[in-house]
């Protein structure tokens, strides 16, 4: 018998304006893969992960993670939604990083990853900086802990984001463009922390427009283009012989820009 997936996401829909947005996406993602989620601007990657983490409210279908649905209960045969309070608990078991960055900028670094364990799980401040610490640590930025983000550069301040996503011990990670508002010399860094969370074993989506990385990392590979996934392959596959009309075009025009 095949294990449950983590994250389970049945014919999910996000409409605007009449508009389907994220158009019936089926998925489901297993512990520890890297899914590596392309495709053209304006696709629906990163409406995605915001329904995933319910950021923004799916118009239809289902999310479930490690077998717990996002949006409610069933009772009855009826979904009850979730209480603002229910779904900020639920959210906890997900980490996040967007393409800003989003510290808090009178803090340092060392209590910008602090904050979320002190406030959202209670811990002791001792306690919490302890935790961020070791995130610093995990990151590499243990000798900037006590700098402000306006000491930071921009990868720096991304890895805090990550590190301050990894304090509150999700068994998820979302990824939105990590590394789209960096200085190309900047970009390395990051890429090479979230392959060291792939390493260690840590579940991931990850919106991309990094390709190498996406065929280097991913253990898989979304294509979507108008709201829908369009191709779920090996980047392998992926990369080498893919089979929609729409995959095979944009590769063709991604590679015609990099000569």
């Amino acid at each position: 018998m095949s294990a449950r997936p983590l994250l389970r996401i049945h014919a999910l829909s996000k409409i605007f304006s009449g508009i389907p947005v994220v158009d019936r996406v089926d998925l489901n993602v297993m512990q520890s893969e890297i899914v590596m989620i392309v495709g053209p601007s304006g696709a629906g990657k990163s409406t995605l992960l915001r329904c995933v983490n319910r950021i923004e409210t799916p118009s239809e279908g289902d999310i479930l993670l490690d077998g717990v649905n996002m949006a409610g209960e069933i009772r009855n045969g009826r979904l009850v939604p979730d209480r603002p309070t229910v779904t900020a608990r639920k959210r906890r078991h997900i980490g996040m990083v967007f393409q800003r960055f989003n510290l808090f900028t009178h803090l340092t670094a060392l209590d910008n990853v602090a904050i979320g364990p002190r406030r959202v799980l209670g811990m002791k401040l001792a306690d919490a900086r302890a935790l961020a610490a070791e995130q610093l640590a995990r990151v590499k930025l243990s000798d900037h802990a006590m700098k402000k983000p306006v000491q930071l550069s921009g990868g720096q301040q991304q890895r805090v984001a990550i590190a301050r996503a990894m304090a509150m011990k999700p068994v998820l990670m979302l990824f939105d463009e990590p590394t789209s508002a960096l200085d190309p010399e900047l970009v390395g860094e990051v890429l090479e922390v979230i392959r060291a969370l792939a390493e260690d074993g840590m579940t991931m989506l990850v919106v991309t427009h990094e390709m190498q990385f996406a065929r280097e990392v991913g253990t898989r590979v979304l294509f979507m283009d108008e709201g829908r996934v369009l191709e779920d392959a090996s980047p392998k596959e992926f990369f080498h012989a893919p089979q929609h009309t729409r995959s095979k075009e944009f590769l063709r025009r991604l590679h015609a820009v990099m000569e």
